[in-house]
């Protein structure tokens, strides 16, 4: 070629092609988040659910925590909140990311609705290893649109588990468990009721584990976080009774839970692509 420059040939970028199907939804950030899908090793087999869901109906108290026994409660009643709240069957327990996302998305939006309205909101985690960044980021944002955040000075001593000498602790406006220098994680009722007893009577909770359970024991309005692991608070959100579900595997890693941050702070985003998503 004369009289002229030489043109340096354009190559089509190397994501040339790839279309909208080759990028995740956000169902599958979810469930490769491990926040939603099948338990992976972490929760209940289908044997083990199939159990939880008999105890229910027989009202032992292990599997209804701090809710209080249900007459004339049904196996086929049970299995029809777990399918309508988790998408779980007897042969698959299993979270349906949809619905995790469709139950983040109306629960953020009542929660913003109460914040706005200079409503007193309640935060508590039984599960601070994985859900205290969550429940801080979400405290925060209801704070900053006009929340009357529950905020208290240490409450105790109280037994919790079985152990004596713990106290509620708030941490930014949320409630966690601790010994003075280590945060616990909750598994029996003894320190949510304590913790329903010592809170001024809020307009919303925002909890996980027996906080959330106990807190709708005592008649408020609760957005509870739960995996299959302990779904009794299905039965209320299926009925619509006070309760908002959120499902999603709680034993994950605090920053795999940035996806329902988003869900429940934002006005409706969708889960963002990044590392772990």
């Amino acid at each position: 070629m004369t009289g002229g420059r030489r043109r340096i040939p354009r190559l089509p970028p190397r994501n040339a092609g790839v279309g909208a199907r080759d990028q995740p939804t956000p169902e599958e950030r979810l469930v490769r988040a491990g926040i939603a899908g099948a338990p992976g090793g972490r929760g209940p087999g289908p044997t083990e659910l199939r159990r939880y869901v008999a105890c229910l109906v027989a009202g032992d108290r292990r599997a209804l925590g701090a809710v209080g026994p249900i007459p004339g409660l049904t196996e086929d009643e049970v299995w029809e909140a777990l399918r309508a709240v988790f998408g779980a069957t007897p042969a698959r327990p299993y979270i349906e990311p949809a619905l995790t996302i469709a139950a983040a998305r109306d629960a953020g939006t009542r929660l913003r609705e109460v914040a706005r309205r200079g409503g007193r909101i309640a935060f508590a985690t039984s599960r601070p290893a994985s859900l205290l960044a969550l429940h801080l980021a979400l405290a925060r944002q209801a704070c900053a649109r006009g929340a009357d955040l529950v905020e208290l000075a240490d409450a105790g001593p109280i037994h919790s588990d079985g152990r004596a000498g713990r106290w509620l602790r708030w941490v930014g406006g949320v409630t966690a468990v601790t010994d003075g220098n280590a945060l616990y994680d909750v598994g029996g009722d003894e320190a949510a009721r304590e913790w329903t007893f010592v809170v001024p009577r809020p307009s919303l909770v925002v909890a996980d584990g027996p906080f959330a359970e106990a807190a709708w024991a005592s008649g408020t309005e609760v957005i509870a976080l739960a995996g299959l692991d302990r779904p009794v608070l299905a039965l209320a959100a299926a009925a619509h009774d006070r309760c908002a579900l959120v499902p999603a595997w709680l034993d994950r890693a605090p920053g795999d839970y940035a996806a329902l941050e988003i869900l429940l702070g934002g006005p409706g985003g969708d889960p963002p692509a990044g590392p772990g998503l």
